[in-house]
């Protein structure tokens, strides 16, 4: 095969019949022969030889003998005859005279206006010229001619990646000749041309090649070359054959394209011809490089159109208003995680934020809306959530600070985590770009200018925006923060409150809603500047009057801000009130590092206060102070053998108190600094821990500090960040699904996760643009930190696992830890002996009252040991003490007033308390006792009130509650442990000192009760509103869901409630409207029945093995769609012409079917929903791996009705599920690099598609009909390429190229070529080569 390189450089070959062209040619340049006969002969001599047309040799040779030593008009005509005859390839004609003509061009204006003849001819024309049968050797001469392969490194270039280059080189190259033309090359960056420097014989002088024309003859003919040039570029733009290829450029060169777009930004501004042209303007130029910039963002729009899946962002889309829903049921998913992540019982170690920013990201892409129109579906459903809880009833667990802490710090995040991401991508464009501008520049993005749009318009949801009465006072005073500005006459926007004005001037009766505290909350994360008090309407102030008291506590902090002392009534004043600034808490921050010791704790009093539960604005600053105060390390002026956290045990017992209630753990969560608190808390552990019994300190109060109590406190909040009383390995081993606000499974996952998000974090652009919202004085160690770091905590943890698995033996006797459990069981029971026997099972005996009060005192000696050591003893204790009362050697107020004494006498017990009743629960080995109200308290006269308020709140639900049968003659029992465990919890006061540790056991009995046989949890609820009336409601819904615990029927049965309330099917929903308001209701608000999606997310996570989800909500979402396409909306007629009508363009009253796809999206969102918060990454996974395969493969599917209506809902269930399969994917996984790692979704999303080509090449036969096979492949791959087309590019070049074979069985040629066109450049070859042929089918 001949090299595609000049003639003359080519060794070995036989000059004939080379020789015989040449002097062919030249005699027809001499005589002026006809070309036609001039063709006729080479024909002839080619025949001769048996040369294979077209001729890449040939085009080598011509163009190297003619140009420049026999030039002439004729040469032109020759080579023209030449190429339309398929002599030799056209486009290596067009590169070959390309490195020669161009760099020539002011030497030879007339030839320079024949190659742009050509190029006009041949490149907006190649679909007709690339189908020659040596097109390979085609391709590869021109790679070589204009070296491709080098300048755009590769390695090996393929046809159609050449083909693609070759006509983006061309363009270029005419390019770079204009801006040479014109002078405008110095301010291209590069400063040299790429395209301009490689023509042959350029040492031609100019003298010798210069015809007779005028000088301004010349200059005329070059400035119409360059016209022609710019006209040009503007066909080859606008072709749609041509720009399609130029988008691929686009997508996968996106260097090149940029330093090409910044030159044409230069022709644009600065070409002083194109200004002169009236029929192409600059704005022409530049519009036609942003719809190439349109096609890459959103060229799938309209295959999503023609598949019935509804076009993104047209008014008949799913935003849009529609039958049976609103317009906010397309954020439904957020709704649904806000309320997840409200229930304030499990601490979730992942930040909400960035759980919540890839989910609203996802729906952005989904649902193909505007970024103000998708921060405003954010805001409302925080909204929404608020109002929810407007009514709440009172619970163990805090709900409204962290609602607030969801609307205004959780969700304010989000929003400036998106709104910094895009500015740091263009930020990162700025300096990878050709101009490398942007560095060390703000860059601000268009998504802040959606944030105020989206602002404007939350003032029109007023009956969302009253704020809740305890918020009142705060919504009052961010209305008045807009006064002084707006008073103040000549003040500039945005300049910020008025030197002249205080606090004393402000309104406070200015109705302030959530829209102010909002807005305040933007404005302090610097994504909105004051600009914003001006909107109109923004205030309506009727009174300058301000209570004393709110000017009080302003004074407070202004007070601290110019140096006062922090005297108690200081210290009081500004506990109770927020910081509104960074500079505040960074103050009180510094105090904590540079005070003396007393300064220390009442600033570590400060930072626990208001600051922390209701700090809106600066809560993120304030927590990460927190964290980084537990997180001490060594300073290097500590001198002393002891550790250095010794002394600062009252410093860090005030923080470890101040952060232990409810709220607070959960606020903590909400942001995700779980993992780097538990760090700080492990290591105090560890030290204090080991701290023997005669160590005290004396606190503010006059008592004495332990380190025990330290211990207790720092492992009791330790130990809530994890379900310490289930077996890691069970988790583990069994592949457990994890919600995505779940706990994790032990210290070592805490640990991990930390190490991980120090370690990357800061190494991006939104990193750094996030560090500048944070503050500068804190910054924490990035070395990773295991758990072999803390000895005596990993050896107990292992115990503790060790124990939950087995029985308890092994105790050595006379040892240490028997001496132990022996002091403990005679401090527990003062009024019995306490004897240990090893050879038999533990027993208690009497002794004589004499020798009680020695006994106790030697105990209380022999406890005067480090934490650690009795809690290895607590497990050997407790199991003596429930044998005791299971033989009767204690009584069962005997046991409960001994467990309460080791509780109080160290409370970290609590962990192992709760961690051996539940294992002992489980195990089932002990016998239930009566809860008669002798032995045991009795639930009677509360229980039949408790199962009539279940049946009320199950009403909606369908769901059939068990009788509780419980009567004089069948009285309630409890398992022994149960029945232990649950007398040792009422006995605890809700004091605010105490009520700490009930959070730590709480859910672990709440677990257990809900595993136990029915009624065991109504017992239990029954026994609690004993206790606390007022939480009630609370108690009374938890028990609710145990009746799902243990039947999965009732499971799906609430899941089918969850859909037909929401789609508004069905007479049992609670709203015929459906939407987010039927499937939530009121939360947990008093009045019944409960809303079955509240009911749902506070059952899911006891439900057990939830792999069954799956199969359930998928075959409830199919039978949605059935219900769906069976109600009074169904269109009449023809479906398939219905189609068309949707295909091509509808006009008013079509729009029946698309209303139909909205509500089935709607039954997907939910869908997908359910099973990404039900079970995380994992559900999803199994989803994808196993169920979606399972049910086109099997005969498990639902019986196919005929007809055409058959046809349509097979049709819609093929869409529903594409949706529903891909939403769960977006869910789990995001849709950019920013959410996980690259190759975790890459292997699912490669599993699936393989799954999809295999099916398609093999020919399988499916088990579901064809319409629902070829709609959900169709609308699958339609939604990935529209809203995630970051997926395909994880996926392997073959795997495309397989997949976009088998849509085009399919008849899905656009979809497959678009596949294709965002794959990547491992495919961008094969989509050249689809476009090129579509072009030539036209």
């Amino acid at each position: 095969m001949a090299m595609a390189v000049p003639a003359q450089t080519i060794a070995g070959y036989d000059r004939f019949p080379w020789d015989a062209i040449l002097l062919q040619t030249n005699s027809a340049l001499m005589n002026n022969t006809d070309p036609n006969v001039w063709a006729s002969q080479i024909i002839s001599t080619l025949r001769s030889t048996a040369v294979t047309l077209p001729s890449v040799d040939l085009a080598h040779r011509l163009v190297s003998h003619l140009f420049w030593n026999h030039h002439s008009p004729i040469a032109w005509k020759l080579l023209d005859i030449a190429a339309s005859l398929n002599l030799l390839p056209p486009l290596l004609l067009v590169a070959l005279l390309s490195t020669r003509i161009v760099p020539m061009r002011k030497v030879y204006p007339q030839a320079y206006r024949l190659y742009l003849e050509l190029v006009k001819q041949y490149v907006l024309m190649l679909q007709f010229r690339n189908n020659s049968p040596n097109y390979e050797m085609i391709m590869e001469s021109i790679d070589n001619v204009l070296q491709l392969s080098q300048v755009y490194s590769h390695k090996v270039c393929e046809p159609g990646v050449a083909l693609v280059e070759f006509v983006f080189s061309i363009l270029w190259q005419l390019l770079e000749a204009i801006l040479d033309d014109e002078g405008l090359l110095d301010h291209v960056p590069e400063n040299k041309p790429r395209w301009l420097s490689r023509s042959h014989d350029m040492d031609i002088a100019e003298h010798d090649c210069i015809n007779e024309m005028k000088t301004e003859q010349k200059e005329g003919m070059q400035r119409k070359n360059t016209m022609i040039a710019i006209e040009i570029i503007v066909q080859l733009l606008q072709n749609k054959m041509t720009s399609r290829l130029l988008c691929l450029v686009h997508r996968n060169m996106p260097s090149y394209w940029g330093s090409f777009n910044h030159q044409m930004q230069l022709i644009a501004s600065k070409s002083s011809i194109l200004k002169n042209l009236k029929h192409i303007t600059a704005d022409t130029l530049l519009s036609l490089m942003e719809n190439i910039h349109g096609v890459v963002s959103c060229n799938t729009k309209s295959k999503l159109e023609s598949n019935v899946v509804i076009p993104a962002g047209s008014q008949i889309a799913f935003g849009g208003q529609c039958e049976g829903s609103s317009w906010s049921s397309i954020w439904l998913p957020i709704d649904l995680i806000l309320e997840d992540a409200l229930d304030g019982g499990h601490v979730a170690a992942l930040s909400a934020i960035e759980i919540i920013t890839d989910l609203v990201k996802s729906l952005h892409a989904v649902n193909g809306t505007m970024w103000h129109n998708t921060f405003l579906g954010l805001w409302i459903a925080a909204l929404r959530l608020v109002q929810r809880e407007r009514n709440l009833s009172e619970g163990p667990v805090p709900r409204l600070d962290t609602c607030m802490c969801i609307l205004l710090s959780i969700t304010t995040n989000v929003v400036a985590n998106i709104i910094e991401e895009e500015e740091g991508e263009l930020i990162e464009e700025a300096e990878c770009g050709p101009t490398n501008q942007g560095k060390n520049q703000q860059v601000l993005g268009k998504r802040r200018g959606e944030l105020i749009t989206c602002l404007q318009s939350l003032g029109d949801f007023q009956c969302l925006l009253t704020p809740p009465q305890a918020v009142l006072r705060e919504a009052n005073q961010a209305a008045a923060k807009a006064m002084p500005i707006m008073l103040v006459s000549g003040n500039p926007v945005g300049s910020g409150h008025s030197k002249s004005s205080s606090m004393d001037d402000l309104p406070m009766n200015c109705f302030g809603n959530l829209r102010h505290l909002i807005v305040e909350a933007c404005i302090a994360r610097n994504i909105l500047d004051t600009s914003a008090y001006f909107w109109p309407g923004y205030v309506n102030a009727c009174s300058n009057q301000i209570p004393s008291s709110i000017s009080n506590q302003v004074d407070g902090w202004s007070s601290l801000m110019k140096g006062s002392k922090l005297t108690p009534g200081l210290v009081d004043v500004l506990a109770a009130t927020p910081a509104s600034s960074l500079a505040e808490i960074e103050k009180v921050y510094e105090i904590t590092i540079d005070g003396s010791d007393e300064e220390k704790i009442s600033a570590a009093t400060i930072l626990c206060g208001a600051s922390l539960a209701s700090g809106w604005n600066i809560q993120e600053h304030t927590i990460i102070f927190i964290t980084k105060l537990l997180s001490p390390i060594c300073l290097p002026n500590h001198t002393g053998t002891e550790n250095h956290l010794i002394s600062q045990a009252r410093f860090l017992n005030v923080l470890l108190v101040g952060i232990s209630s409810a709220d607070c753990v959960h606020i903590f969560s909400l942001h995700g600094l779980v993992p780097l608190l538990a760090a700080g808390l492990m290591q105090i552990c560890e030290v204090f821990g080991s701290c023997v019994y005669d160590v005290s300190w004396t606190v503010a109060t006059g008592g004495k500090l332990s380190p025990q109590e330290v211990f207790s406190n720092a492992f009791t909040l330790l130990l809530r960040f994890w379900r310490f009383d289930h077996l890691s390995i069970e988790q583990v081993r069994g592949n457990a699904a994890t919600p995505p606000l779940g706990n994790l499974f032990s210290p070592e996952n805490l640990l991990l996760v930390r190490n991980s998000r120090v370690a990357s974090f800061g190494r991006s652009t939104k990193d750094s643009l996030k560090l500048k919202r944070l503050s500068k004085i804190v910054r924490f160690p990035k070395e990773s930190i295991y758990i072999d770091s803390f000895p005596k905590l990993n050896f107990w943890h292992r115990q503790h696992q060790e124990r939950i698995a087995s029985t308890h033996s092994g105790l050595m006797p006379g040892g240490p830890v028997q001496q132990i459990v022996d002091a403990l069981l005679r401090m527990m029971f003062r009024k019995v002996n306490v004897g240990f026997e090893p050879s038999t099972p533990t027993t208690l005996g009497s002794i004589s009252s004499s020798r009680f009060g020695s006994a106790l005192d030697d105990a209380l000696v022999k406890l005067k040991v480090p934490a650690w050591d009795i809690l290895e003893a607590v497990p050997f204790v407790l199991d003596a003490s429930l044998n005791a009362c299971a033989y009767g050697t204690v009584s069962t107020r005997e046991l409960a007033t001994g467990l309460k004494r080791l509780a109080d006498f160290i409370p970290a017990s609590l962990v192992a308390i709760a961690s051996y009743f539940s294992a002992e629960v489980t195990r089932g080995i002990w016998k239930p006792v009566f809860m008669n109200g002798t032995d045991w308290p009795s639930p009677a006269a509360n229980l039949s009130l408790v199962e009539q308020h279940i049946k009320k709140i199950l009403a909606a639900t369908g769901v059939d509650v068990p009788s509780l049968a419980i009567d004089e003659e069948y009285p309630a029992t409890l398992p022994l442990p149960l029945a232990a465990f649950v007398s040792l919890s009422i006995t605890y006061k809700l004091d605010k000192g105490k009520g700490r540790f009930l959070l730590l056991i709480g859910p672990t009995l709440n677990a257990v009760a809900s595993v136990c046989v029915w009624p065991c949890m109504p017992i239990l609820t029954s026994l609690w509103i004993q206790k606390v009336k007022r939480w009630r409601d609370y108690f009374l819904l938890r028990a609710s869901g145990t009746v799902f615990h243990h039947n999965k029927d009732a499971v799906v049965q609430l899941l089918k409630s969850c859909f037909t309330s929401t789609l508004g099917l069905g007479s049992t929903c609670m709203n015929n409207n459906g939407g987010v308001g039927a499937l939530l209701g009121h939360g947990l608000a008093s009045h019944s029945p409960v809303a079955p999606g509240i009911l749902y997310l506070r059952v899911y996570r006891f439900i057990g093995d939830i792999m069954f989800l799956n199969k359930a909500i998928m075959s409830i979402l199919l039978l949605s769609v059935r219900d769906i396409a069976s109600s009074d909306e169904l269109p009449k007629g023809d479906v398939k012409k219905q189609l068309n009508k949707i295909k091509y363009g509808m006009k008013r009253g079509q729009v029946s079917l698309v209303r139909y796809m909205a509500r089935v999206k709607q039954a997907a969102l939910l869908g997908a929903s359910l099973v990404w918060i039900s079970g995380g990454q994992k559900l999803v996974q199994s989803l994808i791996r196993g169920t979606v395969p399972s049910w086109f493969l099997s005969a498990d599917t639902l019986e196919q009705e005929d007809g055409e209506t058959g046809v349509l809902v097979a049709m819609l269930s093929g869409y529903a599920l594409a949706y529903f399969v891909m939403l769960s994917v977006a869910f789990a996984w995001g849709i950019d690099h920013s959410s996980v790692p690259p190759n975790r979704r890459a292997k699912v999303i490669a599993i699936h598609l393989d799954f999809l080509a295999d099916t398609m090449e093999r020919f399988t036969t499916l088990s579901c009909h064809h319409a629902t096979w070829q709609a959900y492949v169709s609308g699958f791959v339609s939604l990935i390429v529209c809203c995630t087309p970051m997926w395909i590019r994880e996926v392997d070049a073959e795997l495309l190229k397989r997949l976009s074979k088998g849509l085009r069985q399919l008849n899905e040629d656009e979809l497959a070529l678009r596949l294709l066109e965002i794959g990547g450049i491992g495919v961008m070859g094969t989509a050249a080569e689809m476009i090129i042929e579509s072009a030539r089918m036209l």
